[in-house]
């Protein structure tokens, strides 16, 4: 039933021709969209009920996601909802978690790849002050706040950042598909430390970067099961030497080479995101890289099932391509997810 509510929403909202539109505006996202999002409970779905979200798992979120993938949805859901998990399980965040669950504020995490990339010192009145940089954020120049995972002279820390705070720098740069991401800069950046209220949950830059992983894949999934439909029905109704293309024995070789990949990625998916407790660094690690690659070759795969009509930018099956290679490069591609999954398992 959510599956379905969320693939109707979706749907009424524009699909690939909305995105077309959007790519071309300075946000990259509709902020409308996102609001009925939230509308929707959506970015509130992995907050507790008594703090005012759906009291959900992962594996919802996951599958809001992955109907977010196959609607090529532009808007930075996976993030929010994902930060809004973050602010829940830290101390004192009550009045920066409505906002966000309302859809009424846009906070995004800032977490490097590598878990580096910026040190927190300490100030004065209990916050610290931030230098170092970040880059592939997600919708900054968007945002009203930032979750930033920094390392403290005490361990990692989580620390909320306003938006125009001085010494933040935010240079915006688009993916190949659109999307609006960031490389942010952080020079004598106040900010506020956020303390973890329990000991699971997202309320540390290293789960709340493996939240970030699972999310990706979600999407992931959901581009590449869309771009496989699409090829379906193209091989079902093009036809070719007086036969339509899918009774073409090589043709339906690639189609079933592509449907077990989507099938692996969603087995490892709802494996994981159904799991108890938090996510295993090497898994999180192991199915960004697993999704990253299923969903390159599946959406390539669709380009050249297509033939020479995917290779027009007015045809939807090049948009999963270039949803598939953002994503896949977004936090790590997969053989930097391969080697942190290596590492781990050490």
């Amino acid at each position: 039933m959510l599956r379905d509510s969320a693939r109707r929403f979706l749907a009424d909202t524009g699909g690939a021709g909305r995105l077309r539109r959007l790519r071309e505006t300075e946000t990259g996202f509709d902020p409308q969209v996102l609001r009925a999002m939230a509308g929707q409970g959506w970015l509130g779905v992995l907050v507790s009920g008594e703090r005012g979200g759906l009291g959900l798992g992962l594996a919802e979120a996951a599958l809001l996601l992955e109907q977010a993938g196959r609607a090529l949805a532009p808007e930075p859901a996976g993030a929010s909802i994902v930060a809004a998990a973050a602010l829940d399980a830290c101390e004192g965040t009550e009045d920066l978690l409505a906002g966000l669950v309302a859809g009424e504020s846009l906070v995004v995490p800032a977490v490097a790849a590598d878990g580096g990339g910026i040190r927190a010192r300490p100030a004065a009145g209990g916050r610290v002050v931030l230098d170092g940089s970040c880059t592939g954020v997600v919708a900054a120049g968007a945002a009203d706040a930032m979750l930033v995972g920094a390392a403290g002279p005490d361990g990692p820390l989580l620390c909320h950042v306003e938006a125009g705070a001085d010494g933040l720098g935010i240079a915006p740069r688009r993916t190949v598909d659109g999307a609006s991401f960031a490389d942010v800069a952080f020079a004598g950046v106040a900010a506020r430390p956020l303390a973890a209220r329990r000991n699971r949950g997202f309320g540390r830059p290293a789960a709340l970067r493996d939240g970030l992983l699972v999310a990706a894949s979600a999407e992931l999934l959901g581009a590449m099961d869309a771009a496989l439909e699409i090829t379906l029905e193209y091989l079902r109704t093009r036809e070719q030497f007086g036969r339509p293309l899918g009774a073409f024995q090589a043709l339906q070789h690639r189609a079933v080479d592509d449907f077990t990949r989507i099938a692996g990625t969603r087995s490892l998916l709802f494996r994981i995101a159904g799991g108890d407790g938090d996510i295993a660094p090497a898994m999180a690690a192991a199915l960004k890289a697993h999704a990253s690659d299923s969903a390159l070759r599946v959406t390539k795969s669709a380009i050249q099932m297509h033939g020479a009509i995917a290779f027009t930018d007015e045809h939807d099956a090049g948009l999963y391509l270039k949803r598939a290679m953002t994503l896949a490069a977004w936090l790590g591609n997969p053989a930097a997810q391969r080697a942190r999954y290596a590492e781990a398992m050490l």
